[in-house]
């Protein structure tokens, strides 16, 4: 076990949530995210053994060591990977999708929620996926528009790329129907609301382009997702989710939900999307959704 509290599992059970990643052709084991939770984990650990009473510490003092306390990637891994190996894995998948989304699934060929996770799962943290070459053209054409500091500008200058992958936090995938669940995880943190070359474009809409990509060139079993069957869920503290107004994150999803055109004007160069749909595939969830379903998530919440 990594962690008793913030990470119950594994070395190796953490890395098989890893994506394979193509390197000279071939897909291979990505082994480089393992180092960060190893690291975490050692530097929390050594802290506390000496510093068994914390009280009154200067948090110039705590914030590092103990950033394991409030870490998306931990409280997210923890969190999935309970749910994951649990004996009623399907049953409590159910339960939570329906709080997020309604008692009928709104994916596009399956009969129920039941159907989106039935068979054999995949969960992926940190798996990346390519920026849509839509948007980067889009941006190639538009920069202008979209940005307006002279040396940000200059520094485009003859770039192609001018977006990178997207890290998605964790990433659940049915092959078999191709149904998948993109996860935007939150504790303190709010969304960002620009990229370099794009001050316009927040972390959800960037979320929701990549989400309604294709990805035939990724490694197998990410290549078998279907973007008409991917619903995008976020989770946070309770406490932002009954107070929505405090974070960006709140003001965007419920606009998103509650607006389904605000989707096409913040994804300008998506011209034949369903947006009524898509809008139906947001979900919202809190860390005590998970907790209220399987008694052993979030032990931290305790």
């Amino acid at each position: 076990m990594m962690h008793q509290k913030y990470l119950p599992g594994t070395e190796q059970q953490l890395l098989s949530h890893f994506a394979e990643v193509r390197r000279n052709g071939k897909c291979t084991n990505n082994v480089k995210h393992l180092k960060y939770y190893r690291n975490s984990i050692q530097a929390y650990n050594k802290y506390l053994t000496k510093n068994p009473n914390r009280r009154g510490r200067p948090l110039q003092e705590t914030k590092l060591p103990c950033q394991i306390e409030k870490d998306e990637r931990f409280w997210i891994a923890a969190c999935m990977m309970t749910i994951f190996y649990g004996r009623n894995r399907t049953e409590q998948y159910v339960s939570l999708f329906r709080a997020a989304y309604g008692n009928e699934s709104p994916v596009e060929g399956t009969n129920s929620w039941q159907d989106c996770f039935e068979g054999k799962l995949y969960l992926f943290f940190e798996a990346n996926l390519p920026s849509p070459h839509l948007y980067k053209e889009w941006l190639l054409n538009n920069i202008a528009k979209r940005q307006f500091i002279p040396y940000v500008l200059d520094s485009a200058h003859n770039k192609k790329n001018l977006e990178g992958a997207t890290n998605v936090d964790a990433l659940l995938l049915n092959p078999r129907n191709g149904f998948a669940a993109i996860t935007e995880a939150k504790v303190l943190s709010d969304i960002s609301c620009q990229i370099t070359y794009d001050v316009m474009r927040n972390q959800i809409a960037r979320s929701i382009d990549v989400m309604l990509e294709k990805n035939d060139t990724l490694c197998d079993p990410l290549d078998k997702r279907d973007p008409e069957k991917t619903v995008f869920l976020m989770i946070t503290p309770n406490l932002f989710k009954d107070n929505p107004g405090s974070r960006l994150y709140g003001y965007k999803f419920n606009e998103y939900k509650n607006n389904p055109s605000s989707l096409a004007r913040d994804l300008p160069h998506r011209k034949d999307c369903d947006w009524q749909n898509m809008s139906k595939r947001l979900g919202w969830l809190s860390w005590e959704d998970f907790r209220n379903v399987n008694k052993d998530c979030c032990q931290w919440l305790e």
